[in-house]
């Protein structure tokens, strides 16, 4: 069983449940923020933002999550248009860059029939809810995204 110690460092753990770009971005760009602060990050990956760590081929294409209409086209259109850089790119530099940890959800695995070389390199490991909690029942900051 791995070591569930707390921490000695300020620590912040986030659900990811979204798999859409424009829920991706602000969730790289908030881990990225706190491990530059010298903040351990844990992220649990379950169903749909577990999705999100399938394994892809470079430059997979931008999703907006449906419902914002026109406003999406143009999201969608002006990242794609401005080069700006994609949420996977910002995890890898946060990864570079501090402490980082990415988890795929034991349940969303069965449930949606993935293994984990089906993930991207990102993801360290599965894990369970219980094991998540309990790792990270000492973070300063807790998100739901």
């Amino acid at each position: 069983m791995e070591s569930t110690s707390a921490p000695t460092v300020p620590q912040m753990a986030i659900v990811l449940t979204e798999d859409s770009t424009d829920k991706l971005l602000p969730f790289a760009t908030l881990v990225s923020g706190a491990v530059a602060m010298g903040m351990r990050v844990d992220v649990f990956a379950s169903y749909w933002g577990l999705m999100a760590f399938r394994a892809r081929p470079a430059g997979a294409s931008v999703r907006i999550a449906p419902g914002h209409g026109d406003d999406g086209a143009r999201l969608e259109t002006a990242l794609k248009g401005k080069g700006a850089p994609s949420w996977r790119s910002i995890l890898e530099m946060a990864r570079s860059l501090g402490d980082l940890h990415i988890y795929a959800c034991s349940q969303s695995m069965e449930i949606l029939g993935l293994r984990k070389d089906d993930l991207d390199p990102l993801v360290e490991g599965v894990t369970g809810i219980a094991t998540f909690v309990d790792r990270t029942r000492d973070a300063r900051v807790a998100y739901f995204v």
